[in-house]
């Protein structure tokens, strides 16, 4: 992971992220990996499944706007759609499980969002899913939208 944090920061610095909180910023992107892929559920995200996608960019059609759309990652495990957004979000202090709910509250319209456009080339039953690699958690729940 470490050999990689060179190439995060170019890819942050293409990004927009600003040069002054471009190391920082790679930095955690390596740490989030390191957690990720010592963790089971984290592996479990990045392993191999069906119709696997990283960084799937889509275009959805709300009214007369398009919005474009990309999705961490996205997957088919045990007959379900998969849709996971990973937030490398760091929560000090106590209350984590009142934290996660608020992130979880914060970020279902975004997936929601997601789940639409997916339902529209997908028929199956759709699960969202918030990731937290440097927390070590995951929070999942039906989309509520309809394929």
């Amino acid at each position: 992971v470490r050999s990689v944090v060179p190439r995060f920061r170019r890819e942050l610095a293409l990004l927009g992220v600003e040069r002054h909180e471009l190391n920082a910023a790679a930095e955690r992107v390596g740490a989030a990996l390191a957690h990720a892929l010592t963790d089971e559920r984290g592996r479990w995200i990045l392993s191999p499944h069906s119709e696997a996608e990283s960084e799937l960019r889509m275009t959805l059609r709300a009214g007369d706007a398009l919005e474009h759309l990309r999705i961490d990652r996205t997957f088919v495990a045990d007959g379900r759609r998969w849709v996971v957004d990973f937030k490398t979000s760091q929560h000090e202090g106590g209350e984590i499980a009142s934290f996660l709910d608020s992130e979880v509250a914060r970020y279902a319209p975004q997936l929601e969002r997601y789940a639409h456009a997916l339902g529209a080339i997908d028929s199956r039953p759709v699960w969202l899913g918030l990731y937290f690699p440097l927390l070590e958690e995951f929070r999942s729940w039906p989309a509520t939208t309809s394929p």
